[in-house]
């Protein structure tokens, strides 16, 4: 017993005991087959076991001329798939020592009778739906086909739910309106059915005197199977109730109870104590959670469980909100809810804009479009029904539009950048440059030389006065490398034809090779030379843009076509002399060239003129000493060519 509890039966005099065994002295109900007590107004009908039955039958007759409203808190136990049969509430005239068990919950065969039944059973021989179901029958017919056995159609006890064996405890409210005859049965507070019929003369045959009570069995498969007279404490607060802070809460009762509730115990968390029916509007100190407790008694003499409900009693909210201060962008702006509460929780928000345009978001969007400076009010309501409204002044700022523009640069010279500002109603503050090689620069005009030739892009943003970033722009620039090559030295027997190619990066170049001597066109990438002697060309490349880049090639010519071939190598790697390599002038093609040891074995061989032999065989440095070599190839007139001979490897 609760101490609240206890303390007021002190007060008063009376003795919990006193109470409890009163109630049990007037004991209202007949109990047969497996029903059992558990408390003052619960009772078990069936335990979990098979081929039980039991009844509890208010040993009072009741007045069917009379209207009632009983309330009652049912437990069909906790096995679905595999629990059987299910329960009734039955009005009857027979007597108080019926029952029975299986498919029939009690019900069956009793006549005159009428059963409001919820079976948790699928008896196909009985017409059941296969989900758990409640009905309205009468004179102890069960089959859902007998047409004149029943009241209402089987539907499912709650509706939505095909299983009502979930251990939950559920409340059973059956209504009777004697003026009008209308029955109604509800499943946890919906309606379930409601009928008309004039069950005194329709049924009962004229008499209005009935026993009522409860009746449940099982079978083959079982359930724990259980009921109350209803007994519960609930408590409501009046229409339009706020938890504030300074506000008193006014309690009203809500409780249930299958009898007159004739006592209340009330304990409204902060030591405060009523017995009234409804505690006088309460006054709490301060905003805070409170533990409201409350016990009810019946006239049977049970008293019920103690209700704790938490309730918060909740502080004004503190309203704040920003930013305050915006950028036009043609995009969506959103102003944010920033207030604190420091009890309760925050539930609803009115935003009020000052142009008509309202909001209920805790993040809306800003209507406004032009710049200027605007009243905005907030109003902030939590949970427990506390409001406060604040407002602040916002500052609407146009956000400025730029250009970015670039000019094109030869490599070593520097590009020029250069930002405009689109919007000359709006001072620009910062300008802020990203290069497009990591490097970045914060000034309108940039002057900048890139390391390296090649395509660049480069990006633009500003920030206005007001501190508005505009959308970045870009510009496309080019640093221009020609990177000329003229081609690699080379060697060409005398009077026979070199064929020249320079080489460079880009379109609609103009070469100009110096000197023109031997050679067909020096205004081209890729002239023809004859040459009677050694010579050095110098050529240069221009670009559309002005840029310029030269480079040089040396030309030996020698007496051929012929295979110039070293008799001696040094390959110690002091840059002098290290590798053994052939000149072939006027030989453009090499079939091979062969290096042999004195023992006849291959040590070297290519078909590249350009490659040379370094001195090493396998990877290790071959020794001192005399090599057989020989080289063939084809001269610039198709004609083959070989020569052969020694040459010494000097370590």
């Amino acid at each position: 017993m609760p101490a609240f509890l206890r303390w007021w039966l002190c007060l008063t005099g009376i003795l919990f005991l006193s109470a409890h065994t009163y109630a049990q002295t007037l004991q209202p109900y007949i109990l047969n087959g497996s029903a059992t007590q558990r408390t003052c107004n619960c009772y078990v009908l069936t335990e979990e076991v098979d081929n039980a039955s039991g009844t509890v039958w208010n040993k009072n007759k009741i007045n069917l001329s009379q209207s009632f409203n009983y309330v009652f808190d049912i437990n069909l136990g906790c096995k679905d798939e595999s629990g059987a049969d299910g329960i009734g509430f039955i009005l009857q005239t027979q007597g108080t020592n019926l029952g029975s068990s299986g498919q029939g919950l009690g019900f069956k065969g009793i006549s005159p009778s009428l059963g409001v039944l919820i079976d948790t059973w699928h008896n196909a021989n009985e017409n059941d739906p296969a989900f758990d179901h409640i009905a309205i029958q009468m004179n102890g017919i069960s089959d859902h086909l007998d047409a004149t056995g029943n009241l209402t159609p089987a539907l499912q006890v709650i509706d939505g739910k095909d299983n009502i064996e979930d251990c939950n405890w559920h409340l059973l409210r059956i209504n009777w309106n004697a003026s009008t005859h209308l029955l109604e049965v509800s499943v946890d507070n919906e309606v379930r059915f409601s009928i008309t019929k004039d069950l005194v003369n329709d049924i009962f045959h004229g008499d209005p005197m009935v026993y009522w009570g409860f009746a449940g069995s099982t079978g083959g498969s079982s359930n724990l199977q259980q009921f109350c007279a209803a007994l519960r404490p609930d408590f409501a607060f009046s229409s339009g109730q706020i938890l504030c802070d300074g506000t008193p809460v006014s309690f009203s009762d809500n409780s249930s109870s299958f009898g007159v509730i004739t006592r209340r115990w009330w304990d409204l968390g902060d030591g405060t104590t009523s017995t009234a029916i409804q505690p006088p509007p309460h006054l709490y100190a301060g905003p805070g959670s409170y533990e409201v407790k409350m016990v009810i008694e019946d006239n049977s003499g049970c008293i019920s469980d103690t209700l704790r409900s938490p309730v918060t009693i909740g502080s004004y909210p503190v309203v704040d909100f920003g930013p305050e201060e915006f950028c036009i962008t043609g995009s969506p702006l959103k102003i944010g809810d920033s207030s604190r509460v420091d009890v309760g929780t925050k539930a609803r928000w009115e935003w009020d804009f000052g142009n008509g345009a309202v909001s209920s978001a805790q993040n809306a969007t800003i209507p406004y479009t032009a710049p200027g400076r605007y009243n905005v009010e907030l109003e902030v309501t939590t949970r427990e029904g506390c409001s406060t409204t604040g407002s602040k002044t916002i500052d609407m700022f146009q956000t400025p539009l730029t250009a970015a523009a670039g000019r094109n640069a030869c490599i070593g010279e520097p590009v020029e950048l250069e930002g405009s500002n689109l919007t000359p109603g709006v001072s620009i503050a910062h300008w802020y440059w990203a290069l497009g090689n990591g490097d970045t620069a914060r000034t309108r005009q940039v002057s900048y030389t890139y390391a390296a030739g090649g395509s660049y892009t480069a990006r633009l943003h500003a920030v206005s006065t007001d501190g508005c970033p505009t959308a970045a722009v870009e510009t496309d620039v080019e640093v221009v490398d020609l990177q000329l090559h003229a081609g690699s030295d080379t060697v060409v027997a005398k009077g026979q034809p070199l064929q020249l190619n320079a080489r460079a990066t880009g379109s609609n170049l103009q070469y100009t090779w110096m000197p023109s001597t031997g050679m067909d066109n020096p205004y081209i990438a890729n002239p023809v030379a004859y040459l009677q002697k050694d010579q050095e060309y110098h050529v240069t490349v221009t670009s559309p843009e002005g840029c310029r880049d030269e480079d040089v090639i040396a030309v030996k010519a020698y007496t051929g076509p012929e295979f110039y071939v070293p008799n001696a190598f040094t390959p110690n790697n002091d840059g002098r002399n290290d590798l053994f390599r052939v000149t072939a002038a006027g030989i453009p093609k090499l079939d091979f060239l062969r290096v042999w040891d004195r023992w006849g074995k291959i040590i070297f061989q290519t078909a590249d003129v350009s490659t040379a032999w370094d001195g090493t065989f396998n990877g290790q440095p071959a020794g001192p000493g005399t090599y057989v070599w020989m080289v063939q190839g084809v001269d610039y007139l198709g004609r083959r060519f070989s020569r052969q001979g020694t040459v010494t490897l000097i370590r």
